[in-house]
């Protein structure tokens, strides 16, 4: 009894045939039977009557015949033998369960009026023999040697058993990590149907044998199925289509599968439904069919995971561990599924940052054309800022410059009248009238040179406002500077309006030493200053008439390390609505067309590169005929480092 693998049980049963009827009378049958505590059933290995092996192993429930439950319940019992003798009705039922319903081969004319079923118990079953007298004491004893003995062939049996199961899933295992492995080396959505291919590859390699194995990824949008199917030999990939569940009964079963969640269903196809499907597959999906379209039945095994199904095809329905495998199988091709879908969704986000980027690239040249227009703008609009000042500048430089010119003009005259004097005296020869009237002549000169000087510092001054600061700082007598751009704007306004009239008042803080700063810069932001103070004052003036006195002022004091400059006004003030917006570009009180909006802006962003601070403090008068008396206006407060 050298077994090698479980299968040769039968074999066992037929040596023990051979060597019973060499001993004592030839039974009928010999039979091996394991029992299973808990189907209560018996599996069974049973030679033909001629004591050949049968090749098909045979179960036997105990709620399907008395005979198979009073075997069952005698080895249960641990007697040691149980002895049936079958006759009458009761053994017509038996002849046809074990024809009809186990498929057991009966001999024609075999069959006597007794049959006896002797069993010799072990501890998983029996062994025994059928015979149609009853078995002498000597058959028995050689059963209870032989049982002793196959107790121990048994015992081998399980542990080729164990071994087996242990090396079946050894090289299932195998398999499916070969399919991990494929799946992890996959770096392209594309590669789908070769990580597929292993998948056939290694389930045939495991023993299945399928006219077709196939792979789907349902969609349940549209209820479709797309699928991967190898040709008929299971070898190779053959075909890819989509599969339309409204179009096949078939097609749908295997889709409610999936949506029921199930691990795994059989679908077997035989007459009119196998006709549609074979219809559908080979004349709407073009699908080839080795056989065409001859076969009378097929069975499809599919097992379901997250996305899809892994199937099968036979003619035969499979045996539960080929549906068990294909369930692993499923459970591991999820986990390719997921990387096939990780990589679509990384495909289409490099795609996508790629056009991204192409996007990014275009905005950015646009942007920085925008900024090149932007820049390009605002240096005309800051140069229109510094000429709209300029234009308000210009009227009081000439007025300043009158005074100047006026002198040099009065004093070139009378230098003039007083060459002719000296040309009379010189004909007279009085040396000592001409003498002196050299010396008139002299500080008449002076005087014409100190005039002179000072108008070219006022151009000079101009020409400094009009053209590009270069913010080279250097020492600066604020109060000179504060004083001449306020007679510079008071005059400047009067110039251009005749009407126009308001006070104006100084408090210069004489201890201030010269500071360091770019004077043409800071003396655009104290004229930009005053000149809104004096714009605020006459606007309130043309709403209240002579009941209201306009009045604007400039300060300067030292405080500690800092040095401020103050200009007020006794205008309408600065609601509180928009005293936050003042300083921001292109924001303007004024009508459209009287200002750029950049002043103050400028004014802020000067002031800052100069370390200082520019602030405000302002009242606004809600009504002015009742407030004009009110401590309304605006102060801002021009601070720098001392």
């Amino acid at each position: 009894m050298a077994m090698h693998n479980s299968d040769e049980l039968g074999d066992v049963a037929s040596v023990l045939f051979e060597q019973i009827s060499s001993l004592t009378t030839t039974p009928d049958r010999f039979n091996i039977a394991i029992a299973n505590d808990e189907d209560k059933s018996l599996n069974l290995w049973i030679t033909d009557q001629e004591g050949h092996r049968i090749s098909q192993q045979f179960t036997a429930k105990t709620s399907s015949s008395p005979v198979v439950a009073e075997l069952f319940q005698g080895w249960q019992k641990q007697d040691d033998y149980t002895m049936i003798d079958i006759t009458g009705e009761n053994l017509h039922k038996w002849i046809q369960y074990m024809g009809s319903e186990l498929g057991m081969p009966f001999k024609k004319g075999s069959v006597k009026d007794h049959r006896f079923v002797s069993g010799v118990h072990f501890s998983h079953g029996f062994i025994g023999v059928t015979t149609h007298k009853k078995p002498g004491s000597e058959t028995i004893s050689l059963l209870e040697r032989f049982s002793k003995v196959f107790q121990q062939t048994y015992v081998r049996f399980l542990d080729l058993q164990k071994a087996e199961a242990q090396a079946r899933e050894a090289q299932i295992e195998a398999a499916l990590e070969k399919v991990r492995s494929r799946t992890l080396a996959m770096l392209r959505s594309d590669e789908l149907a070769d990580a597929s291919i292993v998948i056939f590859e290694q389930l045939i390699n495991l023993g299945i044998s399928p006219n077709r194995l196939f792979i789907g990824i349902i969609n349940k949008e549209n209820k479709s199925i797309e699928a991967w199917a190898t040709n008929e030999d299971g070898t190779k990939i053959g075909s890819h289509f989509t599969l339309d569940t409204g179009r096949n009964d078939s097609v749908k079963k295997m889709y409610e599968g999936w949506e029921q969640k199930l691990p795994s269903v059989t679908i077997d196809m035989e007459g009119t439904e196998l006709q549609n499907y074979f219809h559908y597959l080979a004349n709407e999906m073009k699908i080839p069919f080795k056989e065409g379209l001859t076969q009378k039945r097929r069975v499809q095994t599919i097992a379901y995971f997250g996305q899809g199904l892994i199937g099968m095809a036979s003619p035969d329905e499979q045996p539960a561990s080929t549906t068990e495998l294909l369930e692993r199988f499923a459970a591991v091709f999820n986990l390719t599924y997921t990387r096939f879908n990780d990589l679509k969704i990384a495909e289409a986000h490099a795609l996508k940052a790629e056009q991204d980027l192409v996007e990014i690239k275009e905005a950015r040249m646009n942007a920085e054309n925008a900024l090149a227009n932007l820049q390009a703008t605002q240096k005309q609009l800051v140069q229109s800022e510094k000429m709209a000042s300029l234009g308000e500048l210009t009227a009081g430089i000439a007025h300043e410059i009158q005074n100047p010119l006026n002198f040099v003009n009065n004093f070139s005259e009378v230098s003039n009248e007083l060459i002719q004097e000296i040309k009379e005296e010189l004909e007279n020869g009085n040396m000592d009238d001409v003498k002196e009237i050299i010396n008139d002549i002299i500080q008449n000169l002076e005087k014409i040179n100190h005039h002179g000087k000072r108008a070219e510092g006022i151009v000079k001054g101009m020409l400094q406002h009009s053209r590009k600061s270069e913010g080279k700082k250097e020492p600066t007598d604020i109060n000179a500077l504060c004083d001449e751009y306020l007679r510079l704007s008071y005059h400047g306004l009067r110039a251009k309006d005749k009407s126009f009239n308001a006070s104006f008042e100084t408090d210069f803080d004489e201890t201030i030493e010269k500071i360091k700063i770019a004077p043409q810069d800071i003396g655009r932001v104290i004229l930009n200053l005053i000149n809104n103070a004096f714009y605020a004052v006459s606007e309130k003036k043309k709403l209240l008439g002579d009941s209201y006195q306009p009045l604007v002022s400039i300060k300067t004091r030292k405080l500690n390390d800092k040095i401020e400059i103050l200009v007020s006004d006794n205008g309408g003030g600065i609601p509180d609505a928009i005293k936050e917006k003042i300083f921001q570009p292109f924001f303007t009180t004024k009508p459209t067309g009287s200002g750029t909006g950049l002043g103050l802006s400028l004014a802020y962003d000067i002031v800052k590169a100069h370390g200082g601070e520019l602030k405000v403090d302002t009242k606004e008068a809600q009504d002015f005929p009742a407030e004009a008396s009110a401590q309304a206006g605006s102060t801002f407060i021009i601070q720098l480092p001392a």
